[in-house]
């Protein structure tokens, strides 16, 4: 996550990057990140049939980049993958799926136009083996939403652009992940010119101009599943008082190799698990969540035995202060900082 403008940012690498003794061997000219990535783009739906983007990242790290990578887990911060619209036509759904351990998501209005042109997926705390392929997808859209006479509704970009990859490590802070470095641009894909706006559906997803906020006597939790859970079982699990879910993950499998996989985005009845399937992903079942619940129905979350964790959500201060696009960064977005790789898979 970048929340810092590009000419700070770039001066405050220079300095973290003084005296340095490892050589940098990876893609970026860093000591930590991938010898070999490549991204590719696919044609995907988010709205209607092709009106999106699927960037499709594959990595492997030989031995002595996951050497150099470990020593700075080892630190505390975590790698994480970014591709950013720097041209500002395309924004990030929500939607995503890795085969990283222990993954977390991540998207940003660097520049308070109200698209999410940023999006980063942040790998876990182990180091990833040498030799071994490790995926990510996160897909981009050129809807976004846009208000209109008072009123949040669907635009359609049509310019043509580029998106970028780099790498970055990342320390979570309140609930937030910030970069400490990062790289250079190492790859770019360009994307056309679109024709007319498509014809959209009566039942789509409903357009958000910020994130969603609490309701009254509401707070943000971070909730953990003891298992994975059934869509349904999940919709279903909060049955008193008030509150709703906003983002979720979800552990599945894959035809692409034989590691687990995790998918997530925004919870949305109508298309529930159906974006991890596009992207390749054939779901358990819910592993974690977050949301916006009164004490009564977080009550219900505490003791019901399907749930591992109840943990408040963290306030990205950080994120607040220093986003370039203002007040951008809302609790709880789609990051879910769970604990599911701790509590249940761990055992």
């Amino acid at each position: 996550m970048t929340h810092i403008s590009r000419g700070l940012a770039v001066a405050l690498a220079a300095i973290l990057l003084v005296g340095s003794t490892t050589q940098a061997a990876g893609v970026g000219g860093a000591s930590w990140t991938p010898s070999q990535s490549t991204t590719t783009p696919q044609a995907a739906s988010f709205l209607v049939e092709g009106d999106a983007i699927d960037y499709r990242t594959a990595a492997t790290w030989d031995a002595a980049q996951a050497a150099g990578l470990e020593r700075y887990l080892s630190t505390g911060v975590r790698y994480t993958l970014e591709v950013n619209d720097r041209s500002g036509r395309l924004s990030a759904t929500g939607y995503w799926a890795t085969n990283h351990p222990d993954p977390a998501y991540d998207r940003d209005d660097d520049d308070g136009d109200g698209r999410w042109e940023e999006a980063e997926v942040i790998a876990g705390r182990e180091a990833p083996d040498a030799g071994r392929t490790y995926s990510a997808t996160m897909q981009f859209s050129r809807w976004h939403a846009k208000r209109v006479s008072g009123r949040c509704t669907w635009a359609w970009d049509r310019r043509q652009g580029r998106t970028e990859v780099l790498s970055q490590l990342s320390r979570e802070l309140l609930g937030e992940w910030q970069a400490e470095r990062y790289t250079l641009t190492y790859d770019t894909q360009l994307f056309p010119r679109a024709g007319q706006r498509p014809q959209l559906p009566t039942e789509v997803a409903i357009p958000r101009c910020r994130d969603q906020r609490p309701g009254v006597n509401q707070d943000g939790f971070v909730v953990t599943f003891s298992r994975p859970l059934p869509w349904r079982a999940f919709s279903e699990l909060v049955s008193v008082g008030s509150g709703k879910w906003t983002a979720f993950e979800a552990l599945g499998t894959s035809e692409q190799d034989d590691l687990l996989w995790t998918c997530g985005g925004p919870v949305d009845a109508t298309v529930r698990l159906s974006q991890c399937r596009a992207m390749g992903v054939r779901p358990r079942g819910v592993t974690a969540a977050v949301g916006y619940f009164d004490s009564v129905a977080a009550g219900q979350l505490r003791g019901d035995a399907a749930v591992a964790a109840v943990e408040s959500l963290q306030d990205p201060l950080t994120g607040l202060l220093l986003d370039v696009g203002g007040f951008g960064v809302v609790p709880p977005g789609l990051t879910v900082n769970d604990r599911y790789w701790e509590l249940v898979l761990a055992d």
